[in-house]
């Protein structure tokens, strides 16, 4: 990849970053499509936020990508916001609009057409593990798409119920929310159609932890979803499966919203089943 003046620049602001497969995937993708884009991870130090967004237009970035802990913090130094990203008050994608900074997200989006791409109906009762903003751009999507009730729960119950509180306000639809134990998920999973790790736990490196230990008692036809991406299967998943459930990784939504945020920065639709051949390939030699 030749890097000149002219070459474009797509960020990633987020801390840590070590964990990230974006600017792997992105670069690979950006140079087989043959244009002149570069990909680079910005690890922001807590505090900094503001002088990161303000140097999206010092520096004539294209737009960025935003990850944990900042997709809600951005959004008081932008100057307007998606439709989605208004709605949810959570921020993963920044466009550089000749000056002015347009906040998005693309998670949701991503979520949805990584279970489209499964065959798993868009429809029936949610069970969502973790209250941050993935969780709220998914669960927002997917209330638009017609899932419903959504269950919430998190290790911080007032979050949880913040959440819930924040989904039926807006879309309507019934809510319930706690705090994360053995009992309270069982309690709500047993007639569950959809259960989704929207945490991050269970991401590498940290591949043994859980976010729940049993699946026992849940709905034995229950859809099991994680949106880490790295590992592959994450034990949650290996766990589902052992019982027989359809499980989905979260290597659709990663993709799905990546190509997403480059249609959106260049106009150009890239090539979905690229970028996952890249992302399997690096997770699976990581793993052996």
């Amino acid at each position: 990849m030749l890097i000149t003046a002219n070459t474009k620049v797509i960020g990633l602001f987020g801390y840590p970053l070590k964990h990230t497969l974006s600017p792997l995937m992105h670069n690979a993708v950006l140079e087989k499509m043959g244009l002149d884009y570069v990909y680079i991870p910005f690890e922001v130090n807590p505090g900094n936020v503001k002088d990161a967004v303000k140097s999206i237009k010092s520096l004539n970035f294209l737009g960025v990508n935003v990850t944990v802990p900042f997709k809600e913090e951005v959004i008081a130094y932008l100057d307007e916001l998606s439709d989605e990203a208004l709605a949810c008050q959570a921020v993963n994608l920044i466009k550089n609009d000749n000056g002015r900074l347009i906040g998005d997200n693309t998670d949701g989006k991503g979520f949805l057409e990584s279970l489209k791409e499964e065959g798993i109906p868009l429809k029936g009762k949610a069970v969502i593990i973790g209250a941050g903003g993935a969780a709220r751009a998914i669960s927002y999507t997917m209330a638009k798409a017609g899932f419903a009730p959504i269950c919430f729960f998190d290790l911080n119950g007032s979050k949880a119920e913040a959440l819930a509180e924040f989904i039926e306000n807006k879309t309507g639809i019934r809510t319930a929310a706690g705090t994360m134990s053995e009992d309270v998920f069982l309690r709500e999973s047993g007639d569950a159609d959809i259960i989704i790790n929207c945490s991050p736990v269970g991401m590498y490196p940290d591949i043994e932890a859980l976010p729940v230990k049993k699946l026992d008692g849940i709905n034995p036809d229950a859809v099991i979803c994680d949106i880490v991406y790295n590992p592959l299967e994450t034990l949650f998943l290996r766990k589902a499966k052992e019982k027989g459930h359809k499980v989905v990784n979260g290597i659709g939504m990663f993709v799905y919203q990546g190509a997403l945020t480059l249609q959106i920065l260049t106009g150009f639709n890239p090539p979905v089943e690229l970028m996952k051949e890249v992302v399997y390939r690096h997770v699976r030699g990581r793993k052996g």
